[in-house]
């Protein structure tokens, strides 16, 4: 893990993701990464306590403050034994809050939700979703879909029960797959949490669709995972990313409700963010944390790894946006 600088504390300063300046959405730009949180769950079972999701993140992502930090422009990789320039994340990173539920819930939260999302998009700016229960994910894809359908990456949670959430009507060639009651140009599964049926594979094969298992992915080239995410970018919709934490092998931390003990490290994981970074996404979802399970989660392990992970991808996806810019200039 990077060195960092002592944080405030917590509840010290206005909490906001990494300590990124504060913005609105009438504010944004296409050069912008707007961190929102949506504390929505189910409020059942395993599920309850999911709500606490977003400020728990932000409370962690202060002791990975100084990459949003222009007073420190210095810091140092300890594991790459190198400097870490975040001059771009300066004034591209910002915090928009929490997604104006108005104590919504149900259909209206989730409505909520998908607008948000759509308002970022129609500034230009892409978004990072904070979420704990993956009840956020459907809406969140909802607000993407304008008059085409969105493609969608999923790392690790589960895939759709094939008969139920995929294809219609058409034919097998031609049918989408869904993630809810949202149809999806093209999906690549990544290392899911169960394993799916053979049916399942061959409709998702035919609707151009791709499933990469977790003992396959460290093998892989990062190369090969940005062309296959570029190709995704390249249809009409918009692009999605959807982390759950059940990618990351369980006895990394302790705040799974379906431990995993087959899933991926954290440095695989953090590479294959960071090419799929180099793919024009659109919004970037991150489920699965439920801060009041009992284990490491105590010492916030699970959330440091979370973070650790999603800079994988901001960085990725900076440094395409900086060279862009430069290209323009």
């Amino acid at each position: 893990m990077s060195v960092r600088t002592t944080p405030l504390p917590r509840m010290a300063g206005d909490l906001t993701f990494m300590r990124a300046r504060r913005a609105t959405i009438e504010e944004l730009g296409p050069d912008n990464l707007a961190v929102l949180g949506a504390p929505l769950e189910r409020n059942w079972g395993p599920k309850s306590g999911c709500r606490f999701g977003p400020r728990a993140l932000r409370e962690t992502s202060v002791y990975f403050g100084w990459h949003a930090n222009p007073q420190f422009s210095q810091p140092v990789d300890v594991d790459a034994r190198k400097r870490i320039d975040t001059s771009s994340i300066h004034d591209r990173l910002v915090d928009i809050g929490d997604v104006a539920l108005n104590n919504a819930e149900g259909s209206r939260g989730k409505q909520a939700i998908g607008m948000t999302i759509a308002a970022i998009r129609t500034r230009g700016a892409a978004s990072i979703l904070l979420g704990g229960d993956d009840e956020v994910v459907a809406p969140a894809l909802s607000g993407l879909r304008t008059e085409n359908p969105c493609s969608l990456i999923q790392i690790g949670g589960i895939v759709p029960s094939c008969g139920r959430d995929i294809g219609d009507d058409r034919s097998s060639a031609s049918r989408p797959v869904a993630a809810g009651d949202v149809a999806l140009a093209s999906t690549l599964f990544i290392a899911p949490a169960q394993v799916p049926t053979a049916e399942f594979c061959t409709d998702l094969a035919k609707a151009g669709g791709q499933l990469i298992e977790a003992r396959h992915l460290p093998g892989m080239s990062s190369g090969k995972i940005a062309d296959i995410s570029k190709r995704l970018a390249a249809g009409k919709g918009a692009l999605a990313v959807h982390l759950d934490l059940t990618a990351l092998s369980a006895p990394l931390h302790g705040m799974s409700n379906t431990p995993r003990f087959d899933g991926l490290s954290v440095a695989v994981l953090q590479n294959a963010l960071a090419a799929i970074g180099q793919a024009p996404v659109d919004c970037f979802i991150m489920t699965g944390l439920n801060p009041t399970l009992s284990g490491l989660s105590i010492v916030k392990t699970g959330q440091r790894l979370l973070v650790t992970l999603l800079l994988g991808f901001i960085y990725g996806r900076l440094r395409v946006l900086s060279s862009l810019e430069r290209e323009s200039a």
